[in-house]
């Protein structure tokens, strides 16, 4: 285990933990009206599971801080609505947040509607931050002054996998993947393969071996060809990145696939992956998430809380990383607007822009592509025999990303 905390840029305080504000000695005029926050999450569609904890989260966190004095003597107002999944439909959304007067939003579970949000901005005078969309493009050729990313992009979250890949297994060399046939797909691939590349040779000494990704349809769930293609060849090693590993380790344990495979890295299916597989987890499995909160609540009072209110909500004591992301990026925001001492878009983006905030999950540093650095998580989950839901979690890395991250771009395709 390992963790390692970025103090680059303005380090400022939680929102959660210090409540009302004020910053500098200013005195910020009290204003009874609340500040309006506009979440944006999959509540249906395929993925409701990611929605529920997105929602949950940044509940929480507007409990926490309003129950603490809110921002500059007014509450905060949270307002979600259901993308799903669809960029017509946060569009819309969006739209319909700006005519109450929202100007803040949050949310972007996914690239595609990320992108979709991106594009309005401008038109409606807001700001977004994403909270898992990883397509490099957001904060490179679709970079826009108004949107923020505080989750990591494929090409930091690739890139960090690869390292650990060699850290923990420098024996296994061969690798190759499976992804979704899209841009989120693709850039994760090249990053992972770029990690791989680079980490292999200087941390274990050995050249790797890479094997063309395999893509399949985002939504299948007929595997049988790409298992015979990974059976076929020589690979160890297993990058995945869509969203339904767990039928393609079902469909692939006849054939002898666990006994082949010696390592799977996921780039992000997490808590919801792990329960699919309960006792059916194949050896070495580890998975990305936006927050492992093993990580911090033994070191961060405001990760603790989180947990604590989260188990009393849901009964649950083994929160995603959606909720955390989605608690961080409300926080992060009442950090930016206490800083600026206003709560319009323009301020805020610049109370942002390459600024360090406190987190659940530590420190987050927005850089020129305001894309956020900070720590990246990953456990492996093992199967077990007592847990009532068939797994437990075997080890665990929280370890700075700042280094791992390719320059940033902003307006410029990623190359590498």
């Amino acid at each position: 285990m390992s963790y390692r905390i970025s103090r680059r840029g303005l380090v400022i305080g939680s929102a959660t933990a210090l409540g009302t504000m004020s910053l500098g000695g200013r005195v910020f005029a009290q204003d009874s009206g609340p500040i309006r926050i506009g979440l944006l999450a999959p509540i249906t569609g395929f993925a409701p599971d990611l929605g529920r904890d997105v929602k949950i989260g940044a509940e929480i966190a507007v409990e926490q801080l309003n129950k603490a004095g809110g921002v500059m003597g007014r509450p905060v107002e949270l307002i979600v609505r259901d993308d799903k999944i669809n960029p017509n439909e946060t569009v819309a959304a969006m739209r319909e947040l700006s005519g109450l007067g929202v100007k803040l939003f949050t949310g972007g579970v996914f690239t595609a509607t990320a992108l979709a949000a991106f594009g309005i901005l401008q038109s409606i005078d807001g700001l977004f931050m994403t909270l898992h969309a990883n397509g490099d493009s957001l904060t490179h050729e679709n970079f826009n002054p108004l949107g923020f990313r505080l989750n990591e992009n494929a090409a930091i979250r690739g890139r960090a996998a690869g390292r650990l890949a060699a850290q923990r297994y420098p024996k296994v060399r061969h690798w190759s993947g499976i992804t979704t046939d899209n841009e989120a797909g693709a850039s994760q691939w090249r990053a992972f393969a770029a990690g791989i590349k680079r980490y292999y040779p200087e941390i274990a000494g050995e050249e790797p071996v890479i094997t063309d990704v395999i893509k399949v349809k985002v939504g299948a769930n007929d595997f049988k060809n790409e298992i015979a293609q990974i059976m076929a060849g020589p690979v160890e090693g297993l990058m995945l990145s869509f969203p339904d590993p767990a039928t393609l380790v079902q469909q692939a344990r006849p054939f002898g696939w666990e006994r082949k495979i010696k390592v799977f890295m996921d780039m992000g299916n997490d808590v919801v992956l792990a329960n699919a597989l309960g006792k059916r987890t194949p050896p070495n499995f580890w998975t990305a998430s936006d927050w492992y909160s093993g990580a911090y609540v033994d070191r961060i009072p405001a990760a603790k809380r989180l947990y604590d209110d989260y188990v009393a909500r849901t009964g649950d004591d083994r929160p995603s990383g959606y909720v955390g992301i989605s608690h961080a990026a409300i926080d992060v925001y009442v950090q930016a607007i206490a800083k600026a001492g206003t709560a319009s878009s323009k301020a805020v983006a610049k109370a942002l822009e390459e600024n360090t905030f406190d987190t659940v999950g530590g420190k987050r540093s927005f850089r020129s592509d305001h894309q956020a650095t900070g720590d990246s998580n990953f456990y492996n989950f093992v199967a077990s025999d007592t847990d009532r839901r068939g797994w437990s979690i075997a080890q665990f890395v929280a370890e700075d990303n700042a280094s791992v991250a390719p320059p940033p771009t902003p307006g410029i395709k990623l190359t590498e």
